[in-house]
This record gives C-alpha cells, structure tokens and sequence, in this order.
C-alpha cells in the first residue's frame, strides 16, 4: 500500500471520527428535540457523517480493504 494511500485513509477515518464527536457534542447540549431548528441541525450533522463514512469506505475500497458485513455498498443482495 503506498504512502498516499494510507495517509488518505487515516485522513478520512479522522474526518469519520470528527463528524461523530460533533453528533456528540450535539446531544451533549441539546434540550429539545421537537424544535425545527435541532431538528434542521441534527440533519446536517447526521449528513456530514453520511458523506464521511462514504468518504472512509470509498478510501478503503480503493486501496481491496473490504469487509462485507459492515460494506452496505451491496445491501440486499
């Protein structure tokens, strides 16, 4: 595996990371659920993990590092 490619993986692992640690902190300091504006905030967040798991995944997947119980690229197959 070259250099570039791990250090792409360790990147999008600590992005993944940060992402979560940020839905965290979230919920550390939300008091309402109901409110729209949680809700509008959680949805970003809840999108930003989205794109980072991908993001994670897809340098993994370029470089044959797969694990398919956790890989949904083939959900329902």
């Amino acid at each position: 595996m070259a250099d570039k490619d791990l250090s792409r993986i360790r990147e999008t692992a600590q992005a993944y990371a940060e992402a979560v640690r940020a839905t965290q902190r979230f919920f550390d300091r939300v008091d309402d659920l109901a409110d729209p504006s949680v809700q509008a905030e959680y949805a970003t967040l809840a999108e930003q993990e989205k794109r980072a798991a991908g993001d994670r995944l897809d340098a993994l997947t370029a470089v044959g590092v797969e694990v398919p119980s956790i890989d949904d690229s083939e959900a329902g197959v």
